[in-house]
């Protein structure tokens, strides 16, 4: 993918990705924890104690982490119908529009969380359940990831918005959608990847930072 060659995104990627992993692993305990509990509902009449509670938590900031990894995987959806068809400076106004409503969408929902947080610890509040979980705990988390969202996402503005005036064609590679073509290429190449790891070994492109 062309936005893998971006230093901004490598500067990026190991953290955001870390974050990613460990919400993996906490979804896949999770589901661990629903599945004991299922069993010892039909077995032993018998039930885990906050699962519903902490299945929330653990679901809302797997989401929060997840926006940015999608963010710097270019996986979120853009309708790119009629893209193909406009001149380089429109492509660019529109990349940076989508950029600018990411932008916007990532700020808004960062300042929410922090009022809720801050609500939170205010008032001392904690959750109406078995656990009386102090809501500052997990809303801290859920906070965090999407922080990081917002400040990527402004990184990645101000990265495509100078490549726009100093080299359009790098900034419509970047930032733009990806064609059909490159889609099938990635895909292949995740795939052969998985099939032998050794056989296409990744390869590391220098980048001069405009």
């Amino acid at each position: 993918m062309a936005i893998r060659n971006n230093r901004i995104i490598h500067t990026c990627a190991p953290l955001v990705r870390v974050t990613a992993i460990i919400s993996g692993y906490s979804l896949l305990a999770l589901s661990f924890l629903i599945g004991f509990d299922v069993v010892a509902r039909k077995l032993f009449n018998f039930s885990s104690v906050g699962a519903d509670e902490i299945g929330g938590y653990i679901v809302a900031t797997m989401a929060a982490f997840g926006f940015t990894y999608a963010l710097i995987e270019h996986a979120h959806t853009r309708i790119d119908i009629f893209y193909k068809s406009f001149p380089i400076p429109l492509r660019i106004v529109a990349n940076l529009l989508s950029m600018l409503g990411m932008v916007g969408f990532a700020s808004f929902i960062a300042w929410r969380a922090w009022d809720t947080l801050n609500e939170s610890i205010t008032y001392q509040s904690a959750a109406n359940t078995p656990l009386h979980t102090p809501q500052w705990i997990p809303q801290s988390i859920w906070f965090v990831g999407l922080l990081i969202f917002a400040v990527v996402s402004i990184v990645l503005l101000a990265h495509a918005l100078l490549l726009s005036f100093r080299d359009a064609p790098r900034a419509l590679q970047y930032y733009g959608p990806q064609t059909l073509e490159e889609e099938i290429e990635q895909e292949l190449s995740d795939v052969e990847g998985l099939d032998d790891p050794g056989a296409h070994p990744p390869t590391s492109q220098k980048e001069t930072l405009p």
